[in-house]
């Protein structure tokens, strides 16, 4: 005999189902959700979804049945608060067979007792305080920002007064970051001045190997020694070695590790013929 569970008065289709047929309805749950309904004719079994069914008394929700994948294989669950309280690992029970379903059905849904009752209440409740709270701080964003923008915007174009203002207030922290952010935009203007000679072969990479030095300037590879190491780039590598490794000194070039260097070429002038 063919199950037709939509057609059972006490079954019907949830919110999020949209228009599934009886066809659709995945075997095991769908007869899982057929015991339930059947052996229980006061309770109503919503269909979420193609093997999910949610089961309410009244209004009151008192768990979910259906198939989920789990482990290897797609098995019948039963899920509720019950059952999640039960086990810090698993928030639902799982098997083959649908009499065990019906058993852990029989065993855990039902309305809720009065501790019950009061420990869903004080979850409700946490979480309405939880959303309201975050509601309330996106709002008071929403009008932070364009206060501080507005702030921002009068301090840069007044700077001077803004600094004697901090002077005045005696707002050391403040000055102190003013000044450390102007060092932090003085390297990245070396950085960038650096990136961009490199990008443009503007510079010179310089690579340390048995005591020579491979100079590369555009297409123009040459091999030098300390005797033969043009002064222009002599100097500027040895101010470079005087660096930690990644630092940039601006005008000069980068140390990009123990062997390998970029000079930075103020001119055409400091570009050489090829020697090998």
């Amino acid at each position: 005999m063919a199950i037709e569970l939509l057609k059972l008065p006490n079954v019907r289709m949830g919110k999020t189902a949209g228009n599934i047929e009886e066809g659709q309805l995945h075997g095991e749950a769908k007869r899982l959700a057929w015991e339930v309904a059947t052996k229980n004719p006061l309770w109503t079994i919503e269909v979420d979804g193609f093997r999910t069914y949610r089961v309410l008394a009244d209004t009151e929700v008192l768990g979910y049945v259906g198939s989920e994948w789990y482990g290897s294989s797609h098995k019948l669950f039963v899920r509720n608060n019950r059952i999640a309280m039960q086990s810090e690992r698993k928030n639902a029970y799982h098997t083959d067979k649908v009499d065990k379903a019906m058993l852990k059905v029989k065993k855990t849904f039902g309305a809720m007792s009065l501790p019950e009752r009061m420990l869903d209440a004080a979850k409700k409740t946490e979480d309405v305080l939880s959303n309201q709270a975050h509601r309330i701080r996106v709002r008071a964003r929403e009008h932070e920002r364009p206060i501080e923008i507005g702030l921002d915007r009068w301090a840069r174009d007044n700077i001077t007064q803004y600094i004697l203002w901090l002077k005045q207030t005696n707002n050391v922290v403040v000055l102190e970051h003013m000044e450390k952010l102007n060092d932090v935009k003085a390297d990245m203007v070396t950085i960038e001045e650096t990136t961009k000679a490199f990008q443009n072969q503007r510079t010179a990479l310089v690579v340390l190997a048995d005591g020579k030095y491979i100079v590369k300037i555009r297409d123009n590879v040459q091999l030098y020694d300390d005797a033969t190491l043009p002064v222009e780039l002599r100097g500027k590598l040895g101010m470079l070695k005087l660096v930690e490794k990644e630092a940039m000194v601006t005008g000069i070039g980068c140390r990009v590790n123990d062997e390998i260097f970029v000079l930075i070429l103020e001119n055409e002038d400091e570009e050489t013929k090829p020697q090998i």
